[in-house]
């Protein structure tokens, strides 16, 4: 039997802490006093992503229309008795929201009062669906209207293209809203049993960040929890990506005034043995772009002062056990020849004045700058908290790894993905 007795973990470096257990539920909490702050931040996560239209449950192979995570998200807001979460948030002074990402869905709310009533109200309606096949064909009307928007969008556009070319036929190649299409043909009972499948405690975690007292919040969760017993847990499995080589450049004309490029590099390290764990993978994807393409390299900078690129620039890295990639993305009156010139950068980085001491000690001091700003943003420091969490690690312990990765590391490193990384390029012309 689960013990209800809360760990404790302590980081003296950055004078922080928290608290975690894993109930008799099944489910995961972790409690973060701020006390510094009058506010209380706090979200369940449950690992169910716009990638997971396709998993195993006790061993057999069950697949559903894309879009259908965030479709749920969406659905689960309308509670029994015709209720809307969002409201009842409201009524209690609370501001809610929530979003699926590639890999995950969070539902959270932010109060200053009520955070007892807040947090029942929030494992209350993640834990007990409500909807109606009336709610849920008013709901394809709404998120229709969402995939349009995201469409007009030509930097969203931009993204998703060079996604689909990176995964082709895979769940990333498609928009995490899905298409008008797929969430048409999302019923009833495939809400019902993606939530089975994903929203069983054993698959959430439920994060309290803030000022809040940790014994009278914990002991009110343990209360909720344990009238959420849930005797039927199924094996669910979360199959890895169906990997097909990159598709290769293309264009399409759209409505912009530039020229918008965008670069994709994928690699597939995660799958192969490696002592180096995923954070620190992430840090060295992120440090590895940011020492070649970033504000402060040689490239950048002189590609700015030639007027080749504004600060449109941007590099987007995302390193899971799922899916590894970077993308570069650029508004540019020149996409051929910055992409030729990008890919060249890539290919011969050993020879870069940028993979220095001095470079290096920049870009970790900016990293970790931007890490001490986000402890001091309780819903920046949460969703940060819940995106980094490991079984072994947890977004406290970034400090510790930053400051052990050294120049060597980040040059073998490169010397692999160079080996490995498959590049393609989707750009943006005007009509």
């Amino acid at each position: 039997m689960a013990s209800t007795r809360l760990k404790r973990r302590k980081f003296p470096e950055i004078e922080e802490e928290f608290y975690y257990n894993q109930l008799a539920s099944g489910i995961k909490v972790y409690l973060l006093p701020k006390t510094d702050f009058k506010e209380t931040y706090a979200l369940v996560s449950s690992n169910f992503g716009s990638i997971d239209t396709k998993f195993t449950v006790n061993g057999k192979t069950e697949t559903y229309p894309a879009g259908i995570a965030h479709f749920l998200e969406h659905q689960l807001f309308e509670m029994e008795k015709n209720k809307d979460a969002s409201y009842e948030f409201t009524k209690l002074g609370a501001d809610s929201n929530a979003y699926t990402s590639f890999e995950r869905t969070v539902y959270y709310f932010s109060s200053v009062n009520h955070i007892s009533a807040n947090l029942e109200l929030l494992q209350h309606f993640t834990s007990k669906p409500s909807f109606t096949d009336m709610s849920i064909q008013k709901e394809k009307a709404i998120i229709a209207q969402e995939i349009d928007m995201y469409q007009d969008d030509p930097d969203d556009y931009l993204y998703q293209g060079i996604l689909a070319k990176l995964y082709p036929k895979s769940p990333l190649s498609i928009d995490i809203t899905g298409t008008k299409e797929s969430i048409n043909h999302i019923t009833i009972d495939d809400l019902r049993r993606n939530f089975q499948c994903f929203y069983h405690p054993t698959n959430l975690t439920l994060l309290v960040a803030g000022n809040f007292e940790v014994k009278k919040v914990y002991k009110d969760i343990v209360a909720f929890q344990k009238q959420n017993l849930q005797e039927e847990k199924l094996s669910v499995e979360r199959l890895p990506l169906d990997l097909f080589p990159v598709e290769s450049a293309s264009s399409i004309q759209k409505e912009v005034t530039i020229p918008k490029l965008a670069i994709g590099f994928r690699f597939d390290f995660t799958r192969k043995k490696n002592k180096d764990s995923l954070l620190k993978r992430k840090l060295l994807v992120k440090i590895f772009f940011s020492l070649l393409f970033g504000w402060t390299s040689e490239n950048y900078q002189k590609w700015y002062e030639d007027g080749r690129i504004d600060d449109s620039f941007d590099i987007k890295t995302e390193v899971s056990i799922f899916s590894q990639f970077a993308v570069i993305l650029l508004d540019t009156k020149e996409p051929i020849a910055m992409s030729n010139q990008i890919r060249q950068s890539f290919k011969n980085f050993e020879k870069s004045l940028d993979f220095s001491e001095e470079s290096l000690q920049t870009v970790k001091n900016e990293l970790y700058g931007d890490f001490i700003r986000s402890l001091d943003s309780i819903d920046e420091l949460s969703n940060r908290f819940i995106e980094y969490l490991t079984e072994k690690e947890t977004y406290f312990d970034y400090l510790r790894i930053l400051q052990d990765i050294k120049l060597e590391d980040i040059q073998k490193f490169g010397i692999e993905i160079l080996k490995e990384a498959q590049i393609t390029d989707f750009t943006l012309f005007p009509k």
